[in-house]
């Protein structure tokens, strides 16, 4: 595909504007069509979230807390006016019929029809798992459900989506990282090659989202029609909603990000991966995730940026010109977007390139599927009960929509596949020699591939061999498949063959792998026993808070002298390197062998250190959503520098080299770092940085003149101005029939007041501003409309995200306790029960907890908008549906 056509696609230059009765203007390419299929009642049939087709290409829909349903669409009809949907009373094209199947199933997040059954995922409710109903073809329906696969997770990082393999064999199902793997996989010893692999401690997010949540996180992963044989495909993915295969067979997913860590080192943005046989995605958890370069992950195809990406599907069967049959489509559901992934294979994998394919506001996109009988693309929005739609896009230009033929496979990629063969079970003498040269590849996956096929072999067949080899690249993948599969004695050994690779002569991407091998080296190996350690630093991983003992196991970890002098003598003259990237990895290498020079080195490289990453997020992408575009523009305003957070994080936890002096320019920094914002939780991170290295300065009087000198000194903000009133008991219609008709002219300094007023900053971020006990608003125009706000607003326990829910937590003695769990010391939770006060938690022992169950009610107390009267309430109104823009056409005056 040329340049200029790249470009097109890139920019959306040929999107033209569809607008619909209901409001929604939708963008779509020259040559497409789109009809509203179907507006869903909400009242009546909730929120939709996700979709499949049967043969017969009627589409199965799912409500999210509710029903599922069957909809047959309406013909396609040419209109003399493109920029109006036709649509009949209640939002469905003219022909559109809508059925309610009685399953007996509730709260589904995937669907598929394969197998002459309807394949359900079940996320919320006792019945969590995948049910398989079967197809009764007299009565036009379902017999009972059979519950195939039970699974232990529920809400918005619980089990998700369904797919079938393009060989009609197997039922692959995507799961997020609060979802525990499966029975059978938990039993299966044999698969797991992971561990959080860490050589210095992470830190725990500050806001306590996904506390002690361990590897693999979320993962990919098949059956048999059946249930049976259920195998892991995929894993170390944070939140990844779908996936979609090639025809070939390859299978990809778009992973979610971690907004709250932006301008962060480990922040990680959006992304398609190629989710190979055994890949590991590197998610972990807090601080702790992995940067694309280790060479035991799997680096994305393509990072997107921002966003919350939702349902996947491939363009294989659209009647769609070439390009789009050929590419992949993403859902991104707080953007209002889908994406169209155009790839082109490269070596054993891929690359590629986006295209916002169709985009719209207010358009919570939640899934899409291409019809088997018209070939149009189906797509669903919903969720978090928004108002939700079906509709569908067809072409009518004049390009060819002949079916494209796959491409040819590169070599590269014949060999990964049968690399991924071996990894079945494979072994002997004839493996090994398959294997073998795939090591030593210049492509990265090959290698990846190849490493994972050697660690199925017996260590019997092939140890000896590794730890002779002499090839740089071979050698390296060798060393790291002995770390992750041998015994710990094996650690003099290692370092040797280590030892003998001549860093000089690598190149830029060998030398982070050879430096990452060193680090798997030594938290792999070097113990009495490989399980003795997994055992203690999975436990010590899941209480944060063990700050003590986690120090003593660390220092119990660690070489014997003998090797800690050898592989000091080998990594400090290289520190500090000209890359960046290396010197992170050095640093924590030489902070973890107790180097006395490293404090010194490092210091002086951050004093003179000012070049700062740029990430660019497109001005167009942020003007559509102020929850990143906030995030983002305060980084981008105060340039925090990403590589020195990174060596003051590492430098934390540094025990030697330290001078009176060292410390007061190591806790100066922190003034410097003062100034910088990024997401919700940047600032929590830098505290979180700040008091770990405090607590390693043992004089009390020294610690309290460091801690003056590096706290965050607080901003004094005028008290806000108290509302005039008088204020009445607010309904939903109420606030509906104030703003029905539109928002115009409204006081954004008055606005701005009344937020304060109404305690809406102390537990939500927005603008830049306030606190994260409960969800961000600065989104609420795009996703929202003024019936939703009004019923969060008046309801607030209609919709909760598990994200933000307070717990139940029975306890042995004394009554239950309801909060949330934002934190874990020394074996006591950190309880938050009052969200105006979220820096006192309550202590609760964990031994004494029972039982931790949802709680279904918000901790956001109703009434808090009735102190204010009708035009402060409509001032607030706008406010928050402008995102804090006081330059909104809501703050404009009346024409």
């Amino acid at each position: 595909m040329g340049a200029l056509l790249w470009l097109a696609l890139s920019l959306g230059l040929w999107a033209s504007p569809v607008k619909f009765n209901s409001g929604v203007v939708l963008r779509v390419p020259d040559g497409f069509e789109v009809d509203l299929i179907y507006e869903v009642p909400r009242a009546e049939q909730g929120s939709w979230v996700a979709m499949c087709a049967d043969p017969q290409g009627r589409i199965l829909c799912a409500d999210q807390y509710g029903d599922l349903y069957r909809v047959t669409p309406g013909p396609a009809r040419e209109r003399e006016n493109r920029s109006v949907a036709e649509s009949a009373p209640g939002g469905a094209v003219l022909g559109t019929r809508v059925e309610a199947l009685q399953t007996g199933l509730r709260g589904a997040h995937g669907l598929l029809y394969a197998f002459e059954s309807l394949y359900v995922m079940v996320n919320e409710g006792p019945k969590k798992g995948i049910h398989r109903l079967r197809v009764d073809r007299a009565k036009d329906g379902f017999f009972a459900s059979e519950l195939l696969l039970p699974l232990e997770g529920w809400g918005e990082h619980g089990p998700h989506s369904l797919q079938m393999t393009p060989d009609g064999k197997s039922v692959v199902f995507v799961c997020g990282n609060h979802t525990a793997l499966p029975a059978a996989l938990r039993r299966e010893k044999t698969i797991r090659r992971w561990s959080e692999d860490h050589l210095l401690p992470r830190m725990w997010d500050p806001n306590g989202h996904a506390l002690g949540l361990l590897a693999p996180g979320g993962y990919v992963a098949k059956m048999d029609p059946d249930g049976g044989n259920v195998a892991l495909l995929s894993y170390g993915y944070r939140n990844a909603f779908d996936c979609a295969f090639l025809p070939n067979g390859d299978l990809f997913v778009y992973d979610s990000d971690m907004e709250w860590d932006v301008g962060m080192p480990w922040y990680r943005p959006t992304r398609i991966s190629h989710a190979c046989l055994g890949s590991d995605g590197g998610w972990r958890s807090g601080s702790g995730k992995w940067p694309p370069y280790y060479p035991d992950s799997v680096p994305p195809i393509l990072e997107l940026g921002p966003g919350s990406p939702t349902g996947m599907t491939s363009g294989w069967g659209a009647r769609f010109p070439e390009r789009y049959q050929r590419a992949l489509f993403g859902c991104d559901w707080t953007y209002g977007t889908i994406y169209a992934i155009h790839w082109v294979a490269e070596g054993a994998s891929y690359k590629a390139r986006k295209e916002e394919f169709l985009s719209g506001q207010p358009l919570p996109v939640a899934d899409l599927v291409v019809g088997p009988q018209d070939g149009a693309l189906y797509f669903l929005t919903g969720g978090r009960r928004t108002p939700s739609a079906l509709y569908r896009v067809r072409y009518n230009g004049a390009e060819s929509t002949e079916p494209a033929a796959m491409e040819e496979v590169p070599a590269e990629a014949m060999l990964r596949r049968r690399m991924e063969q071996l990894q079945g079970g494979e072994s002997g003498a004839q493996a090994v020699a398959e294997i073998w040269p795939c090591l030593s590849s210049r492509d990265r996956l090959l290698r990846y591939a190849a490493r994972c096929a050697l660690e199925k072999c017996p260590s019997s067949e092939w140890m000896e061999r590794a730890l002779r080899e002499r090839e740089p690249r071979a050698a390296i993948e060798c060393v790291i498949a002995l770390a992750r599969t041998c015994r710990a004695s094996l650690q003099p050994r290692l370092v040797e063959a280590l030892g003998r690779i001549d860093y000089a002569e690598l190149s830029a991407e060998h030398r982070l792998s050879w430096l990452r091998a060193w680090q798997l080296v030594l938290t792999r190996t070097g113990t009495p026993s490989l399980e003795w350690v997994a055992f203690w630093s999975k436990r010590m991983d899941r209480h944060p808070g063990m700050r003590g003992f986690q120090l003593w196991w660390n220092q119990l970890a660690k070489p014997s002298a003998v090797i800690r002098g050898e592989i000091l003598s080998r990594l400090e003259p290289l520190f500090p390197a000209q890359s960046a990237q290396e010197n992170q990895e050095l640093l924590q290498l030489l902070v973890f062998l107790d180097s006395p020079a490293v404090v010194e080195r490092a210091l002086e490289w951050m004093w003179h250190q000012n070049d700062v990453e740029s990430v660019e997020v497109p001005e167009s992408l942020l003007e559509r959503n102020n929850l990143y575009a906030r995030a983002f523009r305060r980084r981008r305003e105060t340039s925090p520098n990403s590589g020195l957070i990174a060596f003051a994080s590492i430098l934390r936890n540094a025990t030697v080299g330290w001078t009176p002096e060292r410390r007061r320019a190591y806790f100066g920094w922190f003034q410097r770092a003062a100034q910088w914002k990024g997401g919700n939780s940047f600032e929590g991170f830098l505290e979180k940085i700040r008091t770990d290295a405090l607590e390693k300065v043992k004089d009390p009087g020294e610690r309290l003149v460091l801690d003056d000198l590096s706290r965050r000194k607080p901003v004094v903000l005028p008290p806000p101005l108290a509302p005039e009133g008088p204020g009445k008991a607010y309904s939903v219609g109420d606030i509906v029939d104030l703003a029905k008709e539109g928002l115009h002219g409204r006081n954004f300094e008055r606005g701005k007041a009344m937020f304060a007023a109404t305690h809406c900053g102390q537990c939500h971020h927005f603008a830049g501003e306030g606190g994260n006990v409960g969800p961000d608003l600065s989104s609420t125009a795009r996703r929202l409309s003024i019936t939703d706000l009004a019923e969060s607003l008046v309801e607030p326990s209609k919709v909760l995200s598990d994200q933000y829910a307070f717990e139940r937590l029975e306890r042995k003695k004394g009554p239950d306790l309801i909060g949330r769990i934002v934190g874990e010391q020394n074996g006591t939770y950190l309880v938050m029960t009052n969200p105006f006060a979220p820096d006192a938690p309550e202590r609760v022992p964990v031994r004494d907890v029972v039982r931790r169950r949802a709680h279904p009610v918000s901790p956001m107390p109703p009434g808090l908008i009735n102190g204010l009267n009708a035009s402060e309430l409509l001032d607030l109104i706008a406010y928050v549906m402008s995102g804090g823009n006081a330059r909104s056409e809501v703050f404009a005056a009346r024409e």
